[in-house]
């Protein structure tokens, strides 16, 4: 069974200013060298008129996985990681996202979407809400693994909610 993962976060920038962030080369690829791990990588990237697609390698030593996932896994983790994103109208951007774990039986598929906030709250002018799940095809093990992933799904999304935030404050 599937775990849910389930990520909403706030900025201090317009919508515009947060997707301009997330589907550009040079973001991307700082966003990367800095939380990208091991073998971390830009395969692909095309900009569209309405928007982008990326694909992103992202590693994990082995070292630093709980003893389960090492068990299952035998080393380092490659995570290739596809997004797409679109331009649905001023303020309002929408996207898919996909994981896969090289050599596991592991998927991850959600949706994304960010949007201005009608009504802004306090120093929030802007909303960034992922939604998908977490598969592993192990059996007794899957859902101990599906929990263990969506602990750094959600770890992985702060790191790059903050990391977004101090790039874009570095270019005013």
């Amino acid at each position: 069974m599937a775990r849910r993962i389930e990520h909403r976060s706030t900025s201090e920038w317009p919508a515009a200013r947060v997707y301009e962030a997330l589907i550009d080369k040079d973001y991307l690829t700082d966003r990367l060298a800095e939380i990208g791990g091991a073998s971390a990588a830009l395969v692909q990237h095309v900009k569209t008129e309405n928007g982008a697609r990326f694909q992103l390698r992202q590693g994990v030593h082995a070292d630093s996985l709980p003893s389960v996932a090492r068990t299952v896994v035998g080393g380092d983790l490659t995570i290739d990681r596809s997004e797409s994103w679109r331009r649905e109208e001023d303020g309002h951007y929408t996207g898919e996202i996909a994981a896969e774990v090289a050599g596991a039986p592991c998927s991850i598929t959600g949706s994304m979407w960010l949007r201005d906030l009608a009504e802004p709250a306090g120093a929030a002018v802007s909303e960034f809400v992922v939604s998908g799940s977490v598969r592993v095809n192990v059996p007794f093990l899957g859902g101990k693994l599906e929990d263990l992933i969506v602990d750094q799904v959600q770890k992985l999304l702060a790191d790059e909610e903050r990391f977004t935030t101090e790039w874009l404050a570095r270019r005013g």
